[in-house]
């Protein structure tokens, strides 16, 4: 088989840094630097192999190393929430702090690091939405980018894909020793607001000729807010180590070891600390390889996710829910192949596997019913678990040097449920230099949770989960949600097409996207039994999404560069009775002046408005105004070892409330911050 002209320039490239700086491959792709290779225009999470961003076969954005280091970062998804077709992040609990895309819940988007799953820690908690997302078990000072695909993957990453992806890359290990340690403090101008300290740090090189060590370090704390709707304090640690261990030049083995303790405190609300969560503890740990046998890549990975809940605090005497510990587990095998060839055109073939198991021990919604939902006694299920299996392929066809054509398809068999077939389709085309066209049909899939389907599971729910019982007569107290055994995996088909318009650092594009979901999950009423009303996860129906995104970067002077975005959402929504998919606002926009003043000394002006939306409360569905921030920041190299930051979040100081979580966001916030490279 004859490789791409593509794979040929590459390989020689990689091969010329190579013997310059080391004869180890895990040495030498390291030493890649800006003037050989644009790492940013490189991508690896929209296809099988490695691609330049302009010819991904995706709506695709990332967040460079220079964005994360612009300003503390508390959490990631306050950098994601900038992203053009993304919500969330603008609180610091609840829904308002967790990212979805295009009007799909926060489930529905997978959360990786390097490529690996994190797995998932919202069933520990009594209910997912007091659970944060998995978006900070890792040091910031590891994450060299992160690539964000908006729309389906679930054909190259399976169920949870079906809204977006967020892959965490990590920084290589270089070829010598060396680090950086950084520092944040940030304060809120209003007493009733807690304060936030961080503290950070990576570190990496060899061991020997063939053996190479990173490690990542991060505390951050918040303390409490002490007004009745502030969010609860936080006190999170992790620990992230991977080791590399080039066996000859061809073949790599590399392991890993991640920890992570979050902690925090009571909601100073009373009427929420019921709820809180005190520890939460992920353990991940795996294995894998990566090599090559001639120009043929493969690569494998073992790895293993553990979530404890070790401090839940539920409410007392509700249908017989009681406190104690609780566990998820999930172990995945997941194994690819990129095989370059031409074949009346060049193409490279991706071919892969997957194999999951997963359990969970949660007392307080598993387990806790004794009848099932037709009043038949059962055996409750404490420790239910499952699996799912997965063959995919990927074939990129190069038709001409201007045109790709991406066809893939994934097939998809979880424990209980049918196999099911996700196909998808894509093409890039460059019609000049400065323009691109690109569009595609792909299908996404989800299989119900654990939770979901487990017929001894019941949530009570005070908020969001009875929501829809409002239109039938229901005026608060609580509801009970029931899972189902009889549910059916959800199915999704999502269609964009878009543009891309880009000559001397202009740049401007444009993507219109629909999704159509079947046999969508939600919450409905079962019925109300002694007084308390009931509700049951079904197959409701249908649903879809729509919106239009746009992004444009400008430069100004050439000291001075405009980065902007805009996302219109059209529709998301139920299609039989129109009620809301996911509250989000119709109109969101993102822009951002950067200023280089001289090579030392950087500064940025940020705006973000949001417009108006909705939010649920016990009994009714209410709105949100449209908003307004504006954050301003400035950076200063001191010396090529150390920099310096500082600046104003939330200049002025509007109060962004949701309502639809136990937490508002902050009002104006100062902040300093310190790195220190060596």
């Amino acid at each position: 088989m004859i490789p791409s002209p593509r794979h040929y320039k590459l390989t020689a490239l990689a091969t010329l840094i190579s013997a310059a700086a080391h004869s180890s491959i895990l040495l030498a792709e390291d030493t890649l630097t800006e003037d050989s290779i644009n790492l940013d225009q490189l991508v690896v999470t929209a296809s099988g192999n490695d691609i330049d961003i302009k010819d991904a076969p995706a709506s695709i954005s990332v967040i460079t190393r220079e964005d994360i280091e612009r300003t503390p970062t508390t959490s990631l998804s306050e950098l994601l929430g900038e992203l053009p077709g993304a919500s969330g992040g603008y609180t610091n609990a609840g829904a308002g702090s967790k990212i979805s895309f295009r009007g799909m819940p926060s489930q529905y988007t997978l959360i990786m690091v390097d490529g690996k799953r994190v797995g998932g820690s919202s069933l520990t908690g009594y209910r997912a939405n007091l659970v944060g997302q998995d978006l900070d078990w890792i040091s910031t000072e590891m994450i060299e980018r992160i690539e964000i695909i908006r729309g389906p993957m679930s054909t190259l990453y399976g169920s949870e894909a079906m809204g977006g992806v967020v892959n965490i890359i990590t920084r290589k290990i270089p070829a010598k020793w060396g680090g950086s340690v950084s520092t944040n403090y940030q304060k809120p101008d209003s007493g009733s607001f807690g304060d936030t300290t961080q503290v950070g740090a990576n570190i990496a090189g060899p061991l020997s000729d063939s053996v190479g060590l990173k490690i990542g370090l991060n505390k951050t704390e918040r303390d409490a807010d002490t007004n009745a709707r502030g969010s609860s304090g936080f006190d999170n640690n992790s620990v992230n180590t991977a080791l590399n261990w080039e066996v000859n030049k061809n073949h790599t083995l590399k392991f890993d070891f991640n920890y992570g303790l979050q902690k925090s405190d009571s909601a100073p609300n009373a009427e929420y600390e019921q709820y809180r969560v005190g520890e939460l503890e992920h353990r991940g740990y795996g294995i894998g390889y990566e090599g090559y046998l001639g120009n043929v890549k493969n690569t494998i990975n073992l790895y293993h996710n553990q979530y404890n809940n070790n401090d839940q605090a539920l409410p007392n005497g509700r249908g017989g829910y009681s406190t104690g510990d609780s566990e998820a587990n999930e172990t995945v095998l997941d194994a690819k192949t990129n095989i370059p060839m031409s074949l009346g055109v060049d193409q490279d073939l991706t071919l892969g596997l997957q194999y999951k198991t997963e359990d969970i021990y949660n007392r307080s919604i598993i387990g806790n019913l004794s009848e099932d939902k037709d009043g038949n006694s059962i055996t409750p299920e404490l420790n239910p678990d499952g699996w799912s299996g997965s063959l995919f392929a990927e074939d990129q066809l190069y038709l001409k040097d201007n045109l790709t054509l991406t066809l893939g398809a994934r097939l998809d068999k979880t424990d209980g449920f049918d196999a099911h077939l996700s196909p998808r389709a894509y093409l890039v085309y460059h019609p000049s230099h400065i323009w691109t066209i690109k569009g595609g049909i792909s299908q996404g899939f989800r299989a119900p949770t654990l939770l979901e389907r487990s017929p001894s599971s019941g949530t009570f729910s005070r908020g969001n989960g009875c929501t829809s019982l409002v239109a039938l007569g229901y005026t608060g107290g609580g509801c009970t949600m029931l899972g189902n055994p009889d549910l059916e995996p959800e199915v999704s088909t999502n269609y964009e097409v878009g543009f891309i318009f880009e000559n001397a650092g202009y740049q401007f594009d444009a993507t219109y996207f629909y999704t159509d979901i079947e046999d969508l999950i939600q919450n409905n009423l079962y019925g109300i039994i002694d007084g308390q009303w009931y509700t049951i996860q079904r197959n409701v129906g249908a649903a879809k999404t729509s919106g239009i995104e746009t992004t444009f970067t400008a430069p100004i002077v050439s000291t001075v560069n405009l980065k902007s975005n805009l996302t219109y959402m059209i529709e998301s929504e139920r299609k039989d009775n129109n009620e809301p998919l996911l509250l989000v606002p119709e109109v969101t926009a993102n822009v951002g002046l950067y200023w280089d003043v001289n090579e030392q000394w950087n500064t940025f002006t940020k705006v973000q408005y949001l417009g108006k939306q909705a939010y649920n409360t016990e009994d009714e569905i209410r709105f949100a105004k449209a908003y307004t921030t504006l954050d301003v920041g400035t950076t200063f190299q001191v010396n090529k070892s150390v920099s310096l930051r500082a600046g104003v979040e939330n200049l002025t100081g509007t109060i962004v409330r949701t309502g639809d979580d136990h937490g508002d966001g902050n009002p104006r916030v100062y902040y300093m911050g310190l790195t220190s490279r060596f």
